[in-house]
């Protein structure tokens, strides 16, 4: 990644990633319809457990980026001993995963309290939790690896891998979840069951894959070495994953604002930022490429590269972003309702479609910015970021939004955070790699002189 022309790279490396988390959140939106088919109650419990299973997520994304920044700045640098990384990454994020899964099944009704749940939603999501929690230990381990892959610049086979997981998922999810073939169907929670069969091969595919491109070893295990591997990923990884988990935290808090206005305008709200998840695909396959990315070039001491990939995505964001605010303006009747029929919902759904996209240009250069700091070995700076949006800006303002005008005010909220904090995200990340571009120059012209 440290030679060639930085805009075809980017465009290289993002493409099959992008088309990979495309196949794993439109399986979500087609959960979305399925839970929707067993009844408006099953669609509000998911809403409601969206956060908590966004926290897990950012955890192993949290974990997968301070993996691919370690192992992209020690491929930079040509340094040994890759491939014991990545095992003790993986044998990490294992037993991160196993102490989530343990804790939420545990506390899964106490969290579904705590997100506002009613006494009659409370049981049906906490039962959902805890078929979920144990299924998301094998995606954990899966995206780690597969962030491994990607930071010594094998995208192809993450694109591929998450889009056959994903067409697995789909084939089982409308069995586990509706029945068929004599089967009634598990309702609600057949759609952790579902995942837990379809990400099992995606895991064993990954290893594999790994031990393919010679980047995975088990010999000669050690604990110390596991011990100063485990410190190096976590430098970075453990505020990545709080970067990540302030995000779906925030939106725990927002479901709680809107909970008092009823249980369809959360399950609007949710349906909200499931197909927002899809609509910004682009954006996160960005930011999946600009943490290796900038991790090998800073390495390498080519911090002008990531100055030039961030004026090229930076500029993709604008446009995109505005393309994708009017469609979605235009089609938010016509998407909320391939989902449910009930006209709560539809009001929730399609008020958040028509102001929230205004502000996913921003939104995407917070991702972006955010993975270029944890690149760069800056996570905290990234930390800050995402608290500067969600917990600074966005509650406070969505608070505020709502006193005044209900549920508007709260969507407004969040566009408004996003935008403030997307234009001062990038200035401070190209001030960052600016410094760092300096300081490589004055060595080499220390360098010279000597």
């Amino acid at each position: 990644m440290t030679q060639g022309n930085v805009a075809t790279q980017i465009v290289r490396l993002t493409v099959p990633v992008a088309w990979g988390i495309l196949a794993l959140l439109g399986y979500r939106l087609a959960e979305a319809w399925f839970v929707g088919r067993v009844g408006p109650d099953a669609l509000a419990a998911i809403s409601f457990a969206f956060p908590v299973t966004m926290v897990v997520f950012s955890v192993s994304i949290g974990l997968g980026a301070g993996t691919s920044s370690v192992i992209a700045r020690a491929i930079g640098a040509a340094e040994a001993g890759v491939p014991r990384l990545v095992a003790d990454a993986l044998i990490l994020t294992a037993l991160v995963g196993v102490a989530c899964a343990a804790a939420g099944m545990l506390g899964a009704h106490w969290l579904a309290w705590l997100l506002g749940a009613g006494p009659d939603l409370a049981p049906v999501i906490a039962a959902y939790l805890r078929m979920w929690f144990p299924s998301a230990v094998l995606l954990l381990v899966a995206t780690v690896g597969l962030s491994a892959a990607r930071a010594a610049g094998d995208a192809t086979f993450q694109g591929s891998a998450m889009v056959a997981s994903s067409l697995l998922n789909l084939a089982v999810a409308p069995l586990t979840i509706l029945g068929g073939f004599g089967w009634h169907g598990l309702g609600l929670i057949g759609a952790p069951l579902s995942s837990l069969i379809a990400w099992v091969p995606l895991l064993v595919a990954t290893i594999w894959r790994l031990q393919r491109l010679q980047l995975l070893s088990f010999d000669r295990l050690s604990l110390a070495e596991f011990a100063a591997s485990s410190r190096r990923i976590l430098a970075v990884g453990l505020p990545a994953a709080a970067t990540n988990c302030v995000i779906p935290v925030a939106s725990g808090v927002i479901t709680a604002l809107l909970a008092p206005y009823g249980h369809q305008a959360v399950a609007g709200f949710g349906l909200g930022t499931r197909v927002e998840s899809v609509a910004m695909v682009p954006f996160f396959a960005l930011s999946a490429v600009m943490n290796p990315f900038a991790g090998q070039n800073a390495g390498a001491g080519r911090t002008g590269r990531v100055q030039e990939a961030l004026r090229v995505t930076a500029w993709f964001c604008a446009g995109f972003g505005a393309l994708l605010a009017v469609a979605l303006y235009v089609a938010r009747d016509w998407v909320a309702t391939r989902f449910t029929q009930d006209a709560g919902v539809l009001a929730s759904a399609t008020l958040y479609l028509a102001l929230v996209p205004l502000s996913y240009g921003p939104a995407g250069v917070i991702a972006i910015a955010n993975a270029a700091f944890n690149g760069l070995n800056r996570p905290l700076y990234a930390v800050v970021v995402s608290v500067a949006r969600t917990l600074v800006v966005n509650v406070p303002v969505a608070w505020l939004g709502g006193r005044l005008l209900g549920v508007q005010g709260v969507f407004l909220g969040i566009c408004l955070s996003n935008l403030l904090v997307g234009v001062a995200s990038y200035v401070w990340v190209y001030a960052v790699t600016g410094r760092g571009r300096r300081k490589v120059a004055m060595r080499e012209a220390v360098g010279a002189a000597k």
